[in-house]
């Protein structure tokens, strides 16, 4: 049989391999003029191409939904992508560095420098889906572009957390805003000096809790009332001395729990604070 054929329609047969050889100087296959030249279509596609480096204006990868079935959602992407390791590398010199000029052999060389990458028996134990290992050869593989589904569905399992937690931070610090107002120093003015309830010190308080005050010389009446969560009245006690001074509250005179206590002088409210008694 003819190793060479040309049938009716042009098509050429060559064997089944097509060797090029010619010493040690490097080789192309070229278009005859500008960049028309196709290798292989949709229908008849090369089932391997092998290179030691690739150069390409664009690259495109088949990922029409007419050629898929079968969708499923990607199982624990974040956690996939967590386990990864990335490397920065050389590539093994081989046989084929040593061929051609001197300059071609440098260009090789530098070419396998510092490379970045994974480590497709590291990937495959993560995620065997981007892992092909070629039986024939002896060598595994990784379908880069495999991994980066993986890492927009990371992302988007990422960003619901971020959403949650920025949700959470939002709330505390409205809570804490606004037990920072309730806590800020009021006063109310009496004869034009205003009188001043500060918060409990310590708050919380297990055995006494220190309440300071300010009342102006001017006030004749000064009552500090302490009320529970109920509303119900529990102590009221007169202050009778004048500017700065401190009531203490005795723990072992209340039960545990949450207390309001309001300063009065003179009927008009002064502030009203929270305090909280633990045993």
């Amino acid at each position: 049989m003819a190793q060479i054929s040309v049938n009716s329609s042009g098509s050429v047969n060559i064997g089944s391999k097509i060797n090029f050889t010619n010493g040690t100087s490097s080789l192309n296959i070229l278009p005859v003029s500008g960049i028309n030249c196709y290798l292989g279509d949709p229908y008849f596609p090369m089932y391997y191409i092998n290179a030691s480096t690739f150069y390409s204006g664009t690259t495109y990868i088949g990922s029409d939904k007419r050629i898929k079935e079968n969708f499923r959602n990607i199982e624990s992407p974040l956690s996939k992508i967590l386990k990864m390791e990335g490397w920065e590398y050389d590539l093994i010199p081989d046989s084929f560095d040593y061929v051609g000029t001197e300059e071609v052999q440098k260009e090789k060389a530098e070419i396998k420098k510092n490379r970045l990458g994974f480590v497709a028996q590291e990937i495959k134990e993560i995620l065997p889906e981007a892992v092909h290992y070629d039986n024939k050869y002896d060598k595994y593989y990784i379908e880069y572009t495999a991994i980066i589904p993986v890492i927009v569905e990371a992302m988007k399992e990422q960003q619901v957390t971020i959403e949650n937690l920025t949700t959470k931070i939002e709330t505390q610090e409205t809570e804490i805003a606004a037990l920072k107002k309730s806590n800020t120093e009021k006063s109310a003015t009496v004869d034009g000096e205003a009188a001043i309830l500060k918060q409990n010190i310590p708050n919380p308080f297990t055995t006494t809790t220190r309440i300071e005050m300010y009342l102006p010389a001017s006030v004749s009446r000064a009552t500090l009332y302490v009320y529970n969560m109920q509303g119900e009245q529990i102590k009221q006690i007169a202050v009778n001395e004048r500017e700065s001074t401190v009531v203490t509250i005795e723990g072992h005179s209340l039960k545990a729990g949450m207390y309001l206590y309001t300063l009065i002088a003179d009927g008009k409210e002064v502030d009203t604070k929270k305090m909280i008694l633990t045993k």
